[in-house]
């Protein structure tokens, strides 16, 4: 009899543990479905479905992405018995076969299928002192299956409604000749010790049953470069189906667009009707969350299609009293349909815009019309809970973006309008995603007690510069070494500083210089050195336990970080790497005086309490 376990590619450190766990099994290595991996399009296309209606009667939760893996797993060990025409001995890689387990035994058994590590969730049927006919048997941990089994569990009904196989196996017990150890011959692992990954982690680990078209329409990328990265960021990649076509709907400055409906309705003519379309204008748009999340918050409104909503009436301010009657919520600030972005049903879709339009004609007004003529199924969103178009009140709050007016955290940002909106919109992606610090993957020593680490990339340090030049440096009253500076707090970038420094550098500094401990940042702030300013900095120590220094720019001549104890300076220091040294009694340095250019550096103190420098 042949014993197949199943263990997904990526989880060797399960397979490792089963083996430690049952050192003298013979078995043969069965590639388990990632479940992670499988779109609804790919499922459907080899003849599967999940049953839409499904819910977990203890968790209350839909199925799982690794529950529909797990299912297809066991239908192809199935499908592998009756091929063989032989009995097959199945095991998830978390079993444990106990002292009791016979192979030779359980072969033996007049069954069609064994039940060996299962969960009694009814009382069973005693057959003799070791076996039982199982009434509601729980788990597909470990069974033994003959081809007569395997030809009742593999049918098209099931096929089609794909449920957990712990739940689908219970349903066939009446036409199969079944048994089950009263004593299980094999355990399962704790979920601590085994980490599965059937069970949904986060709301994002449920299995999707439709599939996500991410679309957008630009010509030039250049300028959809925004859109793109941030979806990139978020491990997505949308579709432009503007790519290779003649614009022919305007300059945009007014009315028109009607050519983005005409090339979304081309595309979804022949999708399926359950499908999500999600469209996002391409030269203004950003998503500021992840795909999941935004589809995660569609969900929740229930409803086919999900439109951003504005705050002005346009093209025609009198369709204001009758689009605003259509929301439940009439003192939201966004009560007017924008149609730069929606998420909806692809049927749905169809049905809004089944009337035809003129490519020059104006998208968003036929929208509206179509709204109104029929808005069975549309919410617009007036808070800006998914969806947000410009409001210059949206700021970043904890590495998100954030409305105080409807205190709501967004998912992408719309910056619809003319110059002024389309310029808070790239300073909005600037903070969102013009700072990502870099990952640590190793430091140097540059002598002792001096490290080095990787920390920001040169376009983090340019947008850092850009940012700090729209506000004034200043030199701080009472600094006992004056400098032109400028603290992080003013520029919005402070948290983001503080967060990478708390996950990241704070380990680096307990493993260079234990048992050293730091509560947290104390001050960050950029010092500006000019040729008709200041253009040095004197000998000092710094107010931290540990500092942290970062050159933000090198086009400039002098000006150079040294410490003459240690006979270091940062001459050869890459831009954005940061230099890690003791700042209060051993590590006195300088900054030599400009000859040339402007100089900017980044200053992080690091100290045993928090409290940053005003």
């Amino acid at each position: 009899m042949k014993t197949l376990v199943i263990n997904l590619s990526d989880r060797k450190d399960r397979i490792d543990k089963f083996n430690t766990n049952n050192p003298n099994l013979s078995y043969e290595r069965f590639s388990a479905i990632d479940g992670r991996k499988i779109s609804y399009d790919k499922l459907t296309s080899q003849g599967f479905d999940v049953d839409h209606q499904w819910i977990d009667p203890i968790l209350n939760t839909p199925l799982t992405k690794g529950e529909v893996g797990c299912f297809l797993s066991h239908w192809h060990i199935w499908n592998k018995c009756i091929e063989m025409n032989e009995s097959v001995l199945v095991l998830e890689d978390d079993a444990i076969l106990t002292d009791e387990f016979d192979m030779e035994e359980i072969e033996s058994l007049a069954y069609d299928f064994v039940y060996l590590g299962w969960k009694e969730m009814a009382e069973s049927v005693e057959i003799d002192e070791k076996l039982v006919t199982p009434v509601y048997p729980y788990w597909g941990l470990a069974y033994m299956i003959r081809p007569e089994a395997a030809r009742v569990l593999v049918n098209d009904v099931i096929k089609c409604n794909i449920i957990p196989v712990d739940e689908y196996l219970p349903t066939k017990m009446q036409e199969i000749r079944v048994a089950g150890y009263k004593n299980n011959v094999v355990n399962p692992m704790s979920r601590n010790e085994g980490g599965s990954n059937i069970l949904g982690k986060s709301r994002y680990d449920y299995f999707l049953g439709f599939d996500v078209h991410l679309v957008t329409v630009g010509t030039d990328d250049e300028k959809m470069k925004c859109l793109k990265n941030s979806v990139e960021e978020h491990g997505w990649t949308i579709l432009n189906l503007g790519k290779g076509v003649k614009w022919e709907g305007g300059t945009m400055k007014g009315q028109g667009g009607g050519h983005k409906i005409n090339l979304v309705k081309q595309y979804i003519k022949d999708k399926k009707d359950t499908d999500i379309l999600i469209f996002l204008d391409g030269y203004d748009t950003f998503i500021s969350d992840s795909i999941e999340e935004i589809l995660y918050r569609y969900n929740e409104y229930c409803k086919d299609i999900l439109f951003s909503s504005e705050r002005f009436c346009w093209p025609d301010e009198g369709l204001a009293s009758q689009l605003s009657a259509l929301n439940e919520d009439k003192d939201a600030p966004y009560q007017y349909l924008n149609s730069g972005q929606y998420i909806g049903r692809i049927g749905r879709l169809k049905e809004l815009f089944a009337e035809p339009l003129e490519n020059f004609d104006d998208d968003q007004l036929y929208i509206q019309k179509a709204y109104l003529q029929n808005p069975t199924g549309i919410v617009c969103d007036v808070e800006g809970y998914v969806l947000h178009s410009y409001d210059g009140s949206v700021i970043k709050k904890g590495g998100q973006l954030y409305d105080p007016i409807t205190r709501c955290y967004t998912c992408t940002y719309h910056g619809n309008g003319g110059e002024n909106e389309k310029k808070h919109m790239k300073e909005l992606y600037q903070k969102m995603y013009g700072f990502r610090y870099s990952r640590v993957r190793r430091y140097e020593e540059l002598s002792e007690d001096i490290i080095l680490i990787d920390f920001m990339s040169r376009d983090m340090c340019e947008n850092m510069i850009s940012l700090a030049e729209k506000e004034k440096f200043h030199v701080l009253e009472g600094d006992k070494v004056p400098a032109q500076e400028l603290r992080l707090k003013r520029i919005g970038l402070w948290e983001d500083l503080e967060r990478h420094w708390i996950s990241t550098v704070r380990d680096i500094v307990y493993k260079h210089w234990n048992p050293c401990h730091l509560y947290g940042l104390r001050d960050a702030f950029i010092i500006k050195y000019e040729m008709d300013k200041q253009r040095e900095l004197r000998l000092h120590n710094d107010a931290s336990l540990v500092t942290g220094s970062v050159k933000l720019n090198d086009d400039y001549e002098g000006g150079i970080l040294e410490f003459p104890r240690q006979g270091v300076s940062n001459r050869d220091v890459p831009v954005g790497k940061c230099i890690l040294f003791p700042g209060q009694v051993t590590h006195g340095h300088t900054s030599t005086e400009l000859q040339s250019g402007t100089k900017y550096s980044l200053t992080i103190w690091s100290s045993r309490y928090k409290g940053e420098i005003n």
